[in-house]
């Protein structure tokens, strides 16, 4: 790991029972999505350590995901992770939250339910 904001990024996803590791410049972790085509299945996901240096005050800005977990109307680039694409996903009234880990795996939960 590199530095404080990642681990503290990576502490509250341990917390979280995410089961997240540090691989290749990314966070991969596994978040359950609630609803969408994925609920209620385990779905791996990631974020890259460059972008926490801000963490918590400023979220990431790119959700990485194996390419065949598709979102509708993305801006998507190929992720450092083979088969996989990193989404641009903007995270709006950001901040504040006691719990800024667990509002981050909300968003990505969020962002899973609209998943095909």
């Amino acid at each position: 790991m590199t530095g404080e904001p990642v681990a503290t990024f990576v502490n509250g996803l341990r917390r979280l029972q995410t089961k997240p590791e540090v691989r290749d410049g990314l966070v991969v972790y596994w978040v359950e999505p609630v609803e969408g085509q994925h609920a209620g299945e385990l779905v791996e996901t990631a974020v890259e350590v460059a972008e926490l240096v801000s963490w918590p005050m400023a979220p990431p800005h790119w959700i990485h995901l194996p390419a065949e977990v598709a979102l509708p109307a993305t801006n998507s680039q190929q992720s450092t992770r083979s088969g996989w694409l990193r989404h641009s996903r903007q995270v709006r009234g950001w901040g504040g939250d006691i719990d800024p880990e667990g509002a981050w795996v909300a968003h990505v939960r969020g962002v899973l339910g609209a998943a095909r």
